[in-house]
């Protein structure tokens, strides 16, 4: 936060508030009555009555502009809603849940708000008309109050506020823009923390909260919006997009316009945060959950009731203190219906709302119609970029079409073309992009190519028609292996298409996991390693563990770049600017290592320490009824025993994994271990790893053998360890028994010495 609202802050918490007085801060809007059901102008009308007044709040976040754009719906509990979405259908679902909230509560209020992310990365059907239509549209589905997010900032505030202004543009570069009946929202928009670079002033008259009276003239309660978005921005747009402006820490900024409204009277507040957040079982995680419990701490008297967070695109509604945080996943697919009650006494609401988050389904029992004005926009939309969609904007070098069929490896010609088109068009956009990686589920056509071996806009868009956001996330070497071996669970159902690198993969006796990664390179050769960071460009169902790739959700969130419709489409279109023709081959990118059986482990060369450990390490015959293992080694060696096998280490030099027992031989090499707490008996073999001081390591296999009838004169050991440096046999002093040592000597010589594994299978 800045320096003055800091100071400020301290001072209003230290004196315990504010005077009613406002003057401290301009940018308060005048208070809007809402009381009834909703009319032309957007005002509410209803009956006067007393009492506490039932409110709902329906809510969307994230929707970039996707018009006619169908997707998977998830809930925190992975179930899945088929093809949910379009804005005619969610105008209709709100439209439905607003009216059942009507009949079911006397006196009932309804507002619609929005958490951003409204525009920017939108499928061609808004995007090419600069988004004007999902303006038009969010006019039409009521939407009175919302924020802004990162994508507003996508071609710069000045360009997003044109459009909200309803001016015309200052370009247009299909042609079909300029003619298009732009309208100017009616959204109220409300950012508390985006001012101009070193002053206090929020950018283009926006306010920082807004005050909606909700009731009646007589019988009402003043609610309060704040809203905040992720100063994580310089991070995520252009660097030309945000320099302008300071982005201020969210939980200061929510506390500090939290104590101004109070101060007004306005005890019920509600926060529009573009802001990730994710839940589980009502436990909400992620940065929404920790900037709400900073405002806890910044604040303890604060009144916020309900958080809408944004920007992950991920199902949340859970609780935080008392707090309700909600989330209603992205593009139109799900909304939110939150409800509570305001006590016009308290000027609050009596308890912590209540939420459901629900999909847009069309195959619900109570499909709602849609709604036909949002429905018209809509055509009107698809019809005017028409022209644009037939368009060449490429050529293929071959006809015939580029396929998507897979090879036994589950590569594909056209999912190597779609990848190496993310990451040639992140480089572009400045951001050193390593790899790309997208599902083979979102891949619907092949490329069809025409007799003349052009390529349409249309083609292209049939490829990935879904205009899924294009995250650029950084991940491990380690977070990169994991994702690959996901592919070869659940029966190989779900699998990705890659760019700039590829890997080997062996099979494997674990039949809920057929096939694991081998070794894996980047695209000139250099090995991947496990803890170094890369930049990869994966869309924002992948990022969610769409698929089952739950590896991808903790990948860190970067940047982004444009939906992966226009990604496609816009490599293709810089290939023919170039006089590149197009092409895509299997390469490789994926292959078995002899796929009959798993491959044998690479045995490193013995170094000169491991050898000296083989030479002077011999261990008595360890019987399932002995107490004690003995042998002999070198001098002060540590020995770790393990029940059964040693677990596999990726090198010689890694930390070996924690024994079931350890002991350590004595100056003269002699080993004495008490083994009775493996309770040996009945059990097969133990794995003995005998370290040096200088923590070379050799493994030795030791085979239990079956009780003795007989117990005999034991081995001297102490003889043993002078004799395995003469490289003699010990000598007992009876003739008779130089026979058995002998034999046991030979017998546990011919035990197979086994070194640690460079790597695993």
């Amino acid at each position: 936060m800045k320096k003055w609202q800091s100071s400020l802050l301290t001072i209003l918490f230290t004196i315990g508030g504010i005077s009613s007085g406002v003057a401290l801060v301009d940018n308060v809007a005048n208070a809007e009555t809402i009381n009834g059901a909703v009319d032309q102008k957007g005002t509410l009308e209803q009956p006067l009555a007393e009492g506490n007044i039932p409110i709902q709040i329906l809510g969307i976040n994230d929707f970039h502009g996707a018009l006619n754009t169908t997707g998977s719906f998830f809930d925190d509990e992975g179930k899945k809603t088929a093809n949910a979405g379009t804005a005619p259908l969610l105008a209709g679902y709100l439209n439905q849940a607003q009216e059942q909230f009507k009949n079911a509560n006397k006196n009932a209020q309804t507002v619609r708000v929005h958490a951003g992310d409204m525009v920017g990365a939108s499928p061609a059907s808004s995007g090419l008309l600069q988004d004007e239509p999902t303006i038009k549209v969010l006019n039409q589905m009521d939407f009175a109050v919302g924020t802004i997010g990162n994508h507003e900032f996508d071609e710069g505030l000045q360009e997003f506020n044109r459009i909200m202004i309803g001016e015309k543009p200052l370009n247009d570069p299909y042609g079909i823009l300029a003619a298009y009946p732009r309208e100017a929202s009616k959204t109220e928009i409300v950012i508390g923390n985006v001012v101009k670079k070193g002053t206090e002033e929020i950018p283009f008259g926006w306010k920082p909260y807004t005050v909606k009276e909700v009731g009646t003239a007589t019988n009402k309660v003043k609610v309060g919006f704040i809203g905040v978005v992720t100063s994580e921005i310089p991070n995520l747009v252009l660097k030309e997009h945000y320099e302008a402006y300071d982005f201020l820490d969210e939980a200061e900024t929510i506390a500090y316009y939290s104590n101004i409204l109070q101060a007004e009277g306005v005890n019920a507040i509600v926060v529009l945060a573009h802001i990730p957040a994710t839940s589980k079982a009502d436990k909400v995680n992620g940065e929404a959950a920790e900037i709400m419990a900073s405002v806890d701490k910044l604040y303890p008297e604060n009144s916020v009731d309900a958080f809408f967070a944004a920007h992950n695109h991920q199902y949340t509604n859970g609780v935080v203190n008392k707090t309700r945080v909600v989330q209603s996943t992205a593009q139109g697919k799900g909304y939110i219906d939150l409800q509570g009650t305001l006590d016009p006494k308290t000027n609050d609401f009596v308890e912590t709302p209540k939420a459901k988050v629900l999909p847009v389904d069309p195959a619900a029992k109570d499909v709602p119609k849609v709604d036909s004005k949002v429905e018209a926009t809509v055509k009107d939309a698809e019809a005017r970029v028409a022209q644009v969609t037939n368009k060449k904007i490429g050529t293929a070098k071959e006809t015939g079409g580029i396929t998507r069929e897979v090879n036994d490896s589950k590569e594909s010609p056209l999912g190597n073309l779609i990848t190496d088109g993310q990451v040639a068009m992140a480089k572009i956009q400045g951001i050193d992009a390593d790899f790309a990686m997208t599902n083979n589920g979102g891949i619907r056509a092949d490329l069809a190519v025409e007799a003349n071996r052009d390529i349409t806009w249309g083609a292209a868009q049939a490829v990935q028609p879904f205009g899924n956001i294009m995250q650029v996330v950084e991940m491990t070497g380690a977070q990169i292996e994991q994702v690959l071996n996901e592919q070869y669970d659940e029966e190989e159902r779900y699998f990705l298409q890659i760019s700039g690198l590829s890997y080997t993969y062996t099979a494997t006796t674990d039949k809920n996991q057929p096939f694991k990664v081998h070794e894996m390179h980047k695209k000139d050769g250099t090995p991947i390693q496990a803890d170094a960071p890369y930049l990869v460009v994966i869309n924002d169902f992948l990022f969610g563990g769409g698929d089952g790739f739950s590896g991808f959700t903790g990948a860190k969130l970067i940047n982004a770049i444009q939906p992966d419709t226009e990604t496609f489409i816009g490599y293709i279109e810089g290939k023919e600017a170039a006089g590149e023709l197009i092409e895509a081959s299997v390469e490789n990118r994926k292959k078995l290592v002899d796929p009959t059986t798993p491959p044998d482990p690479e045995v490193p060369a013995p170094n000169e320490g491991e050898e000296k450990i083989k030479k002077a390490t011999i261990f008595d015959p360890l019987y399932e009824d002995d107490e004690l293992l003995r042998g002999v080694t070198l001098p002060n060696a540590t020995i770790v025993l393990y029940d059964g096998e040693v677990p596999q280490m990726n090198t010689r030099t890694a930390e070996l994994p924690e024994g079931d027992l350890v002991g350590q031989a004595d100056s003269q090499g002699l080993i004495k271990m008490n083994v009775t707490s493996l309770k040996i008996n009945g059990k097969k073999k133990l794995t003995a790893v005998v370290l040096d001081t200088e923590k070379n390591q050799v493994v030795f296999p030791i085979e239990i053998l079956p009780k003795k009838d007989v117990i005999s004169e034991g081995t001297n050991t102490k003889e043993l360890a002078e004799a395995a440096s003469k490289k003699e046999l010990p000598k007992t002093g009876e003739r008779s028994e130089n026979r058995s040592v002998l034999f046991g000597v030979i017998a546990i010589s011919t035990n197979i010495v086994v070194l640690i594994k460079r790597k695993m299978l």
